[in-house]
């Protein structure tokens, strides 16, 4: 079952309807914030986005066997497509896919292995991680070549059941102050993973991030064959402080609007972008996680007729 999003826009009195070109995804552990911490219930949460036309791709963090049987009996039928989200893996539960201590390092790389050979067996589509915490001065180097000697250890295992490996990127300084976070920076660092063999390894861009990194869309045109996944949503400013808590849109504070996403679309087509695009927004205090499912549903519509206006 495919997604089911079209526009229409009006050109020289004509009425044009187009389908929507990309896959759509959810990130399910930021929409359900309780499956962070368990897998608990999950096949009922999920069961309400694999039931969803709007939806092709579920991303979802660690799933014990027994939900998981669940949501396979209940995606029979829809057939929708899974990847797995280590990212929180790495940034809550200590495991650092760029230790500079070898030990450390190896047991991150076990970890990832385990639940990346489990995803695979389920028949997931991809693997998404991000790099271990910033570090200044010389040990930069060090930890970067740690992050890449994982990610061709990551991205020959995921190959055997023929997954991608996202390596997504995040602030460096402002919120989750992660190892890797430009583009361009992470262009380089995934060469050398593809010199290393692994040519299933890609960047993740996520449009929430890009204030964070005073980034926006047009610089994923310098190496648009690097990019694998998208993901789009809010960064929140407070104060002066901005946080990369994934607020929905329109909420206070949230940056990003409906024509930041329509910008984002006409560089993905532009560069010929044939991912998936992928919603990942979080409930604030307060609010049912179908509000912000919902609003954020009307937020790709609008930015997709802008699109269609534009061209």
């Amino acid at each position: 079952m495919k997604t089911m999003l079209y526009g229409c826009t009006l050109k020289k009195d004509i009425v044009v309807t187009s389908k929507f070109p990309w896959d759509i995804g959810i990130v399910s552990f930021m929409l359900f914030p309780e499956l962070m911490k368990s897998s608990e219930n999950a096949s009922e949460k999920l069961r309400i986005l694999i039931e969803d036309p709007f939806f092709e791709l579920l991303e979802v963090l660690i799933i014990d066997d027994e939900e998981w049987k669940k949501i396979a009996e209940i995606n029979a039928k829809y057939k929708k497509s899974f990847a797995l989200g280590l990212q929180p893996v790495v940034l809550t539960r200590g495991v650092n896919p760029s230790a500079i201590n070898e030990e450390e390092r190896k047991k991150a790389v076990e970890i990832l292995h385990a639940e990346a050979r489990k995803a695979g067996e389920r028949g997931y589509k991809a693997v998404g991680l991000c790099a271990g915490p910033n570090i200044d001065g010389p040990d930069k180097a060090r930890a970067l070549e740690a992050l890449i000697n994982t990610l061709i250890e990551l991205g020959s295992e995921a190959r055997k059941y023929n997954m991608n490996v996202y390596l997504e990127t995040f602030d460096i300084a402002w919120d989750r102050r992660r190892l890797l976070g430009p583009y361009i920076e992470t262009v380089k660092a995934i060469e050398k993973v593809r010199e290393g063999g692994a040519k299933n390894v890609y960047i993740m861009w996520d449009l929430s991030h890009a204030p964070l990194l005073n980034e926006d869309p047009e610089v994923l045109k310098s190496y648009p064959e690097y990019l694998g996944h998208v993901h789009i949503g809010c960064a929140k400013k407070v104060n002066d402080k901005l946080l990369d808590t994934h607020p929905g849109f329109y909420r206070p504070g949230a940056l990003n609007t409906e024509k930041d996403v329509a910008r984002l679309l006409n560089v993905l087509h532009s560069i010929g972008y044939r991912g998936a695009i992928s919603f990942e927004v979080r409930p604030e205090e307060g609010q049912n996680p179908l509000e912000i499912l919902n609003s954020s549903k009307g937020v790709l519509l609008r930015a997709f007729q802008l699109f269609l206006d534009s061209i």
